[in-house]
Parts: structure tokens; C-alpha cells; sequence
């Protein structure tokens, strides 16, 4: 009797050590995976979520790695593909938990469900509220992003806040000072802008967004100049400088 018990307690331990490696194979080809959709790079990160999903891995981690493949796809704008991922990460994901709410609020999103969505990111807030993402994607629809019925200035204006508070990136910054900018705070959108572009001389959206700042905060000379010099090397910028001046304005011969 010993002997038997020993032997399925010795195959439990087999079996969990087996799930423990898999795991930590796969939180490395995770994280591998984030790394390369944080730089855009994101044919490569699904390869990697590929390959995480297709070792034995945890509800929790696969929820996970879920999430992060609907990203990916909505930065290639694979609506289809990335609804369907939100939809399997709730799915799979452990009922009533962070990642649950993050999936479902995203699926919602794709789905045009908006106000579901803001009930999703707010139980997902609730149970961690130090999580940027959820600030972040609840700003975006209080900016106006999902619709005008949702439109919240106010609101944005503190997710944005909370978001940088929570981890001051590039990222969050360039968001506030949209925010700021949005809300016609212009002042504080130059500050914002200013150390942005402090930073990255060469990102021409930030040298955009700053001339843009400083021209409606009343420094015209010195913010068309800056929008001038972006649009002369960006398409993007380009095209915003054409619809805050002229459109079908021909920079590139003056």
C-alpha cells in the first residue's frame, strides 16, 4: 500500500515538475515575444506566442499569451484574428481574475460593446488597480476614441495621469500630452512635448506634436517651424501638418 501511494505521489510530482518547466519555457518565449511586439515587431512576437502556446502551459499563462497575440494582431489590423484571441483569453482565463476582465474588455472593444468594456476594465481595476494598461485603455475611451457618447475630458485627463504615474514611458507621456493638448491645457502639452523630444531628437511625431503644442499655446512662429521641419521627413506628420494648415499645401518645394 506504502509502495503504490509512494508511486502516484512520485507520478504527481513528475507531472508538476514537467508543468513547472513548461511554464517557465514558456513565460521565456513570452516575454521574448513582448519584447518584440513593444518594438513593433510583431510577425515575430506571434512566432514566439506560437511556440509558448504550444508547450503545456498554466489557464492563467495562456490567457496571457492570448492577450498580447489579439495586440499583435490589431497592430497589423487583423480585427478578425484579434477579436477571436481576446475571445479565447477570457475564455481560457480563470473566472473573475485580472487577465478575465483585461481579455473580455478588449473582445467588448473589437466588438463595439463600449459600455461593457468600461464595466470589464473597471472589475479588472478593482482587483489591481496599480495596472497602467487598464488606465490607459480607459482613457482612450474617455478621450473619444470609441465614440463621442463616451467622451469624459476629465476622466482622461486623470487615467492619463495615473498611467504615467504608474510607469512614466514614452508611451504614457505622448498620451498625457494628447490629453493635455485635447483639453486645450497647451502649456502643459509643450512641457510634455519638450521632454519628449529632449529625449528622442529624431522621433519627428514629437517634434510634430510639440510644434503643435507650442503654436496653439500662442509661439506661432516657433511651432509652425518645428510641425514644418517634421512634415518635411514624415508622411504622417505630413499629412497632420496639411490638415491644420492647407489642405493639398505643397511643403516639399518651399
Amino acid at each position: 500500500m506504502r509502495s503504490i501511494t509512494f508511486i502516484i505521489l512520485f507520478l504527481v510530482f513528475l507531472i508538476q515538475s514537467c508543468q513547472e518547466k513548461n511554464d517557465l519555457k514558456a513565460e521565456l518565449l513570452f516575454k521574448e515575444g513582448t519584447i518584440k511586439l513593444k518594438s513593433n515587431a510583431n510577425e515575430e512576437a506571434l512566432i514566439q506566442f506560437r511556440k509558448a502556446l504550444g508547450l503545456e502551459v498554466s489557464d492563467l499563462l495562456k490567457a496571457t499569451i492570448y492577450r498580447n497575440m489579439s495586440i499583435a494582431f490589431q497592430n497589423v489590423e487583423n480585427i478578425d484574428s484579434a477579436t477571436y484571441y481576446s475571445r479565447k483569453g477570457y475564455e481560457v482565463a480563470p473566472s473573475d481574475s485580472y487577465i478575465f476582465y483585461m481579455n473580455r474588455a478588449e473582445y467588448n472593444l473589437l466588438s463595439n460593446d463600449v459600455h461593457t468594456a468600461i464595466q470589464d476594465l473597471k472589475s479588472a481595476k478593482a482587483l489591481d488597480p496599480l495596472q497602467m494598461e487598464v488606465y490607459q485603455t480607459l482613457c482612450l475611451i474617455y478621450s473619444g476614441e470609441y465614440g463621442d457618447a463616451y467622451f469624459e475630458p476629465q476622466l482622461s485627463e486623470v487615467c492619463a495621469k495615473k498611467s504615467v504615474k504608474l510607469s512614466p514611458s514614452n508611451t504614457t507621456k505622448e498620451q498625457l500630452g494628447s490629453i493635455y493638448f485635447q483639453n486645450e491645457k497647451y502649456v502643459e502639452a509643450v512641457k510634455i512635448f519638450a521632454e519628449l523630444y529632449s529625449k528622442e531628437p529624431t522621433n519627428k511625431r514629437f517634434e510634430f506634436f510639440l510644434g503643435q503644442s507650442l503654436y496653439f499655446a500662442g509661439d506661432e512662429r516657433g511651432g509652425e517651424n518645428h510641425m514644418k521641419k517634421a512634415a518635411e521627413r514624415d508622411e504622417e506628420c505630413k499629412a497632420m501638418y496639411h490638415e491644420i494648415f492647407e489642405i493639398g499645401q505643397n511643403i516639399d518645394h518651399e
